[in-house]
């Protein structure tokens, strides 16, 4: 993302003197450096630090770029007690006392997410003061660092450290999420789960030390830009879940429009779909007559409280079982599960994304005995998931282009198989609008177990249009679906 990399650009600048103006009256970084050498010496000397051995001397292999004349470098050890002994047992850390863990610290952005003094110790702490550089040792690529404002005890994946002499604290915060930094220390760490930076290679790291008041500058612009960066990066995300979003909302869109007769020009000599829906209820009773189908009680009228949106005057609201026919699953015992027979379809057949019917190789076949003609999946045939675990999966459609042989429901889903072929096309359009899917969502019982209900299927109020504007429909979105499955 832009932000990120404009970030990363930025403290690189500030770390190689190209951020700010150098100016004369600054004086020398040299100078500071004598001084906190001087600093630690004294340290030293009053038992108030502990010797070392002394830190290798800097090659000029190991300077990865140049810097300003008046700035110097150094190892992190020098101007700094990064890693000097600190922990205090947990028995004698008063009650209180502010303990800061590393998921309190929100990485990379230099804030301390919770303060909290109600924690117990449980182990050994480290102990820092206000105004300490607390940086996380453990995964250093997460970059959690802050600035302590008060005394407290951190985890000993925290490593507090401080200056000896004048170095601004707010620098060396910058400091240690830098690029050069992050690249070095990335290289650097061990383990491979749980990456840590050791304390050696740490006090080892090099660093560029401008004038004191030049490091003032650096942290004032950094401490203005930042945030602006920050803010973009905010604004990126936004944008990317929007872009991410639009083609799902503008397929729903489309599809909505569909439904409504926005999509499409009303043409006069289209028809009623009142003629249509009579045909329709009378191909039904033909089809019952002829023992084709079962006989279903007669629908409720749609009462005005129940339609959802304005239709163009010659469509018509009928419930959807007008124009289909709902078949249950078949339940089958655990004795009868085959290693061939009947496939019986679940869930986990029906892929919602593409609405389609996939074979899986842990499928349950069952004896032929459960062999029933009208559970088995059908060409044109809309199968949905009738009950399950999931609310999110509940009601999930797929339609069947190739009716598989000896495959059939099982009892957790269930067939909306149309009764009027001209119209095939047009239900499956239903079926993939959100109309559909807030219909079944606000419509479902449970909380562990979700179940749809027949008559939530059969009463579902359908906008019908007359025959050729539902085929101009079905035409027009299998021009403009595709480019929304491309933007996809």
């Amino acid at each position: 993302m832009i932000a990120e990399q404009l970030k990363k650009a930025v403290l690189q600048a500030a770390i190689q003197g190209k951020l700010t103006n150098q100016r004369p009256e600054d004086g020398d970084a040299r100078d500071l450096l004598k001084e906190i050498k001087a600093e630690k010496a004294r340290l030293m000397k009053e038992g108030k630090l502990k010797k070392e051995k002394p830190l290798p001397e800097i090659t000029e292999d190991e300077i990865p770029f140049d810097i300003p004349e008046n700035w110097v470098w150094a190892r992190l050890g020098e101007i700094t007690d990064y890693g000097v002994g600190k922990q205090i047992q947990s028995k004698h850390i008063p009650k209180n006392s502010w303990i800061l863990e590393l998921e309190d610290i929100e990485k990379g952005e230099f804030k301390v997410t919770a303060k909290r003094r109600d924690r117990k110790a449980g182990s050994s702490k480290n102990k820092f003061f206000s105004g300490d550089v607390l940086y996380g040792k453990l995964r250093p690529y997460l970059k959690k660092v802050v600035i302590a404002d008060d005394d407290g005890f951190c985890s000993t994946e925290i490593v507090p450290f401080g200056s000896f002499g004048l170095m601004n604290h707010n620098y060396l915060k910058f400091y240690m999420v830098s690029p050069l930094l992050d690249l070095h220390v990335n290289n650097i760490t061990h383990g491979m789960d749980m990456p840590r930076l050791g304390t050696i290679k740490a006090k080892n790291i090099l660093v560029t030390i401008p004038p004191i008041a030049e490091q003032q500058r650096i942290v004032e612009q950094l401490e203005e830009v930042l945030p602006e960066i920050d803010q973009l990066a905010h604004d990126e995300t936004k944008l990317d879940e929007l872009e991410k979003a639009f083609p799902k909302k503008m397929k729903d869109a489309i599809l909505q429009y569909a439904i409504q007769g926005k999509l499409t020009e009303q043409l006069p000599e289209d028809g009623d779909a009142r003629d249509l829906l009579k045909e329709i209820q009378q191909e039904k009773a033909k089809l019952v007559k002829a023992g084709k189908i079962k006989k279903t009680p007669p629908l409720p009228p749609i009462t005005e409280d129940e339609i959802p949106f304005d239709i163009p005057e010659n469509w018509v609201w009928c419930g959807l079982g007008e124009m289909v026919s709902l078949i249950s699953g078949t339940s089958y015992n655990k004795g009868d599960i085959a290693s061939d027979g009947i496939r019986i379809l679940r869930g986990g057949n029906v892929i919602d994304k593409k609405h389609e019917i996939k074979f899986h190789t842990d499928d349950v076949f069952v004896s032929k005995k459960y062999l029933d003609n009208e559970k088995q999946v059908k060409e044109n045939d809309v199968v949905i998931v009738g009950s399950t675990g999931s609310s999110t999966v509940i009601g999930k459609p797929a339609f069947v282009n190739i009716a598989p042989s000896d495959s059939q429901i099982g009892a957790f889903l269930r067939i909306i198989r149309p009764l009027y072929d001209d119209c095939i096309a047009y239900i499956h359009t239903i079926f993939k609008s959100s109309y559909y899917r807030e219909h079944i969502s606000n419509s479902v019982q449970g909380t562990n177990i979700f179940n749809i209900r027949a008559d939530i299927i059969l009463e579902m109020p359908i906008p019908l249009p007359p025959l050729a504007e539902q085929k101009r429909i079905v035409d027009r979105l299998e021009e403009l679906l595709p480019l929304c499955e491309k933007l996809e």
